[in-house]
C-alpha cells in the first residue's frame, strides 16, 4: 500500500520536465521566425545558442537580446468528462547573448536563456487530482563560450554550461477518511547542473549567377544532457490520517536527479542576392535524445516512506524544421518557417499535466535595420494537435487531448566596434 501510493506520487512530475512541449527552443526572434532553422547562420549573437562556431562570422561586438510571450491552452476529455480546461500561465522565456572579436580568428561569446519551463494547474477536486493538481518549471543556462576561426571557410566553437533549475509539484493522495476525503502533496526542489556545446560553422560555396550572388552555409552542432541535482528539495504532506503520518510525515526531504536531454543539429542554407533582394532558404534536422529518460527516482530522507522508481521509456525523436528570409536593401526582412516535431511519448506514458504529440507548428516574422548599430526582430508562432484515447497505463487514466500554443517574441540587437580582421558576413 505504502509503496503504491509513493509511486503515484513520484511518477508524475517526470512529463512536465522532460517533454518535448516544455523544451523550448525559442532562444532568438530571428531563428523562431524562421522555424527554428538556424543552424547554418550566423545572423546575430544567439549563435551562442544555435552554434558556437558561427560567432567566428560576426564583426565587433554584438548583443542580442529578448523575450517571448507563451500563451497555452490545453484541454482534455474523459469517459466521464467533457472539456476539462488545464488553467496554464503564460510563460515570459528570456535570452540576452553576446559575441566579440577580441583577437585575430578568435571570438568569446556569452549566453543566458531558459532552455526549460512551464507551469499549469487544474481544479484541486478534478477527477485526475490524484495525477496532478499543478506543477511548474523554470530552468536557467549560462553558458560562456569561445570560438576559432580555423580558416576562412570553417570555424569552430564550443561552450561551458551551467543550469539551474526550480520546480513545484502538487498532488491529491488518496489517504481519506470519514473526516478526510484525500491527502495532498507538494514537492518543491532546486538544482543545478553541467553540460557543453560545440558547433562547425562553414561557408563551403559561393558563385556569380544570372547577375546575382548565390551562397551556401553548413553547421553542425551539439548540446550535450544537462543532470540536474536537486540539492534542496522538500516533501511536504497536509491532511494525512493520524495512522498514516509516520509514512507521511508533515516535512521531509528527498534526493532525485532530472536528465535534460542532449540535442544534435545539422543544418543547411542557400542564399541568393541581386539587386537590391536577398532571398535565404533554410533547413535544419534535429535529433532529440529523449531516451536518456528512461526511468525516475525519487529517495526520501524518511526510512518508513518507500523510495520510487518509475520506468518512462521514452524515444529520441527528430525534429525537422524549414525557413524563408526574404531582405530588401539589407533593411527590411520578412521570414516565414514551419516545423515539424515529433513526440518522444509512446502509448501508455501521456499524462494530463503534458499531454504531447507528433504536430506541425508554423512560424513568422519580420526585421528592420534601423541604422548601422540597431536593428530590431519579431516573431510569432502557432502549434496545435490533438490526441485522442491517450493513455497512462500506470495511473489507469484516459484521456483525449488538444492543445494550441501562441508564441509572440521581440528582441533587439546592438553592434559596434570592428573586427579585428575582416570576417565576411553572411
Amino acid at each position: 500500500m505504502k509503496k503504491t501510493l509513493f509511486i503515484l506520487l513520484a511518477g508524475t512530475i517526470s512529463p512536465m520536465i522532460f517533454a518535448g512541449g516544455f523544451q523550448l527552443n525559442m532562444q532568438g526572434n530571428k531563428a523562431t521566425a524562421l522555424g527554428g532553422s538556424f543552424c547554418s547562420l550566423a545572423w546575430d549573437a544567439s549563435s551562442v545558442f544555435y552554434n558556437p562556431g558561427g560567432i567566428a562570422r560576426l564583426n565587433g561586438h554584438q548583443f542580442t537580446t529578448g523575450g517571448f510571450l507563451i500563451v497555452p491552452q490545453v484541454s482534455l476529455q474523459t469517459s466521464s468528462y467533457d472539456n476539462i480546461n488545464q488553467t496554464s500561465k503564460n510563460a515570459t522565456p528570456i535570452h540576452f547573448y553576446y559575441s566579440g572579436n577580441i583577437k585575430p580568428n578568435l571570438w568569446i561569446g556569452f549566453g543566458l536563456n531558459n532552455q526549460f519551463g512551464s507551469s499549469s494547474s487544474f481544479d484541486p477536486n478534478w477527477q485526475g487530482r490524484y495525477i496532478v493538481q499543478n506543477i511548474g518549471l523554470r530552468t536557467f543556462m549560462y553558458q560562456p563560450t569561445v570560438a576559432y576561426k580555423i580558416h576562412e571557410k570553417i570555424a569552430i566553437g564550443a561552450g561551458f554550461t551551467f543550469a539551474t533549475g526550480n520546480f513545484e509539484y502538487g498532488k491529491a493522495i488518496p489517504v481519506g477518511n470519514n473526516q478526510i476525503d484525500y491527502g495532498k502533496a507538494n514537492l518543491q526542489g532546486s538544482g543545478r547542473g553541467y553540460s557543453f556545446n560545440a558547433g562547425i560553422h562553414t561557408l563551403p560555396w559561393e558563385k556569380e549567377i544570372s547577375g546575382g550572388k548565390i551562397s551556401t552555409g553548413l553547421g553542425v552542432s551539439y548540446r550535450h544532457k544537462i543532470k540536474l541535482d536537486l540539492t534542496s528539495a522538500k516533501a511536504t504532506f497536509t491532511d494525512i490520517p493520524s495512522s498514516l503520518q509516520n509514512t507521511f510525515p508533515g516535512e521531509q526531504s528527498f534526493d532525485a536527479s532530472l536528465t535534460l536531454p542532449a540535442v544534435l543539429t545539422g543544418g543547411v542554407h542557400v542564399k541568393y542576392v541581386k539587386n537590391d533582394w536577398a532571398f535565404t532558404l533554410t533547413f535544419d534536422w534535429q535529433r532529440n535524445f529523449w531516451s536518456s529518460y528512461d526511468t525516475l527516482k525519487f529517495d526520501f530522507e524518511n526510512p518508513e516512506t518507500p523510495d520510487a522508481e518509475t520506468p518512462k521509456n521514452w524515444k529520441d525523436v527528430n525534429t525537422l524544421r524549414w525557413g524563408l528570409d526574404v531582405t530588401f536593401k539589407e533593411k527590411y526582412s520578412a521570414r516565414f518557417g514551419i516545423y515539424r516535431d515529433q513526440t518522444p511519448i509512446p502509448d501508455g506514458y501521456v499524462s494530463p499535466e503534458l499531454p504531447d504529440n507528433t504536430h506541425t507548428g508554423f512560424t513568422g516574422g519580420i526585421g528592420i535595420t534601423i541604422n548601422e548599430n540597431v536593428s530590431m526582430d519579431a516573431s510569432f508562432l502557432y502549434s496545435y494537435f490533438e490526441r485522442p484515447n491517450a493513455s497512462l497505463d500506470n495511473e489507469g487514466f484516459q484521456a483525449s487531448y488538444r492543445r494550441r500554443v501562441l508564441v509572440f517574441g521581440l528582441g533587439v540587437n546592438v553592434k559596434f566596434g570592428h573586427s579585428q580582421e575582416t570576417s565576411p558576413q553572411q
